[in-house]
């Protein structure tokens, strides 16, 4: 239907360029355990960082500690200055390669899932050698991911589909909205959006329906949908996004079957459900377009 509105190991190469200078370091450090685990871990910096030192490189420095918050900062979600693949762009690779989408879940699980699928089991050792023996397996044989740093132009189209079931009965302002890139999306030959990617947005307001035949609505705030080097690409809904959203569901014919027309800023309404609740079905899809340009390190496509 159709809706209007290890043991030890030699350091990684460590020649990054230099991101998330506008955060302080106990951030980068929560960042980091965010990424691999999905929480922020206990017990003292010292500690905590040589939990993760073993975890990703299989060894633990004697740095001083902050300088380590920023190296492991830098190799896990910066972009190395000698033009190879970042630590995240190979495993949204891998995982793109392997399940053709991107979980967003933590590192530790997603290569554990990974090597599940593969071997049947999970394997041991660090992090950066486990994820180089499964871009061995799953993409590249020599386990060199080729990457080129493009700009995404702005106002970009991208065609998403939302994952969970959100209505104007059930939920409250302020709740998220989680969709995913229903298609690849490149410039030229570069891979920056890969299908499944996670997208988010919020529930920005929400208009009950009337006793008088007034429809239901929801204003959805688009946020941002993860890019393959993890970077947060924002996107709207704009003029641009929505003429594209009526023309797919035009060209579909009557029976749409889950093409959301959405006006501006992403209001959902009704014009066929008069004064009835909204709700948007998970598999439903719709058009965003890109806020702005924006530098993205891209996977080379190779067929």
């Amino acid at each position: 239907m159709s809706l209007i509105f290890s043991v030890t190991m030699m350091l990684p190469n460590m020649a990054l360029a230099a991101t998330g200078t506008g955060l302080s370091n106990s951030q980068k450090l929560e960042k980091v355990e965010l990424m691999l685990y999905g929480n922020v871990q206990g017990g003292s910096l010292i500690q905590r960082m040589d939990v993760i030192e073993n975890d990703v490189y299989g060894i633990a420095t004697s740095d001083p500690v902050l300088d380590r918050v920023t190296r492991m900062y830098e190799y896990l979600i910066g972009t190395p200055s000698t033009g190879e693949a970042s630590f995240i762009t190979k495993l949204n690779v891998v995982e793109w390669r392997l399940k053709g989408r991107m979980s967003g879940e933590p590192v530790r699980s997603r290569i554990e899932e990974a090597e599940t699928m593969l071997n049947g089991t999970p394997s041991s050792g660090s992090y950066a050698i486990r994820l180089d023996n499964l871009l061995k397996l799953t993409a590249y044989a020599d386990g060199v991911v080729p990457v080129k740093t493009v700009t995404l132009p702005k106002d970009s189209l991208l065609k998403i589909q939302f994952t969970e079931e959100f209505s104007s009965r059930t939920n409250k302002v302020g709740d998220e909205v989680r969709f995913k890139a229903a298609d690849n999306l490149y410039v030229n030959d570069v891979l920056v959006l890969p299908k499944g990617a996670n997208g988010l947005g919020k529930i920005k307001k929400i208009r009950k329906p009337s006793a008088f035949g007034r429809d239901a609505r929801i204003d959805i705030e688009f946020l941002y949908v993860n890019a393959i080097d993890g970077s947060k690409v924002s996107v709207f809904v704009g003029p641009l996004a929505e003429q594209e959203a009526k023309t797919v569901a035009g060209a579909a014919g009557a029976a749409v079957g889950g093409m959301i027309i959405l006006g501006p800023i992403g209001a959902v309404g009704g014009a066929f459900v008069k004064g009835k609740q909204v709700t948007i079905p998970a598999g439903s899809m719709t058009v965003v377009q890109t806020v702005a340009d924006q530098e993205i390190q891209g996977a080379v496509y190779q067929g």
